[in-house]
């Protein structure tokens, strides 16, 4: 479980990361493509996934 949190936190950090330099490559399906967005949509779930990590195995 551990190795599957880790995974999808670094795909989500990873997600932000590309998103935030170019928006249009993370949202493409979508009419309007910005930063905030990207933040909603890939920085919201890493955030719970971050807090989830740090509860569930500690430090």
């Amino acid at each position: 479980m551990e190795v599957t949190l880790k995974f999808l936190i670094g795909v989500a950090a990873l997600s932000v990361i590309i998103g935030l330099y170019s928006p249009w490559r993370m949202l493409w399906w979508m009419s309007r493509q910005n930063r905030l967005l990207v933040l909603k949509y890939y920085g919201i779930p890493l955030a719970v996934l971050g807090l989830i990590y740090l509860l569930f195995y500690g430090y």
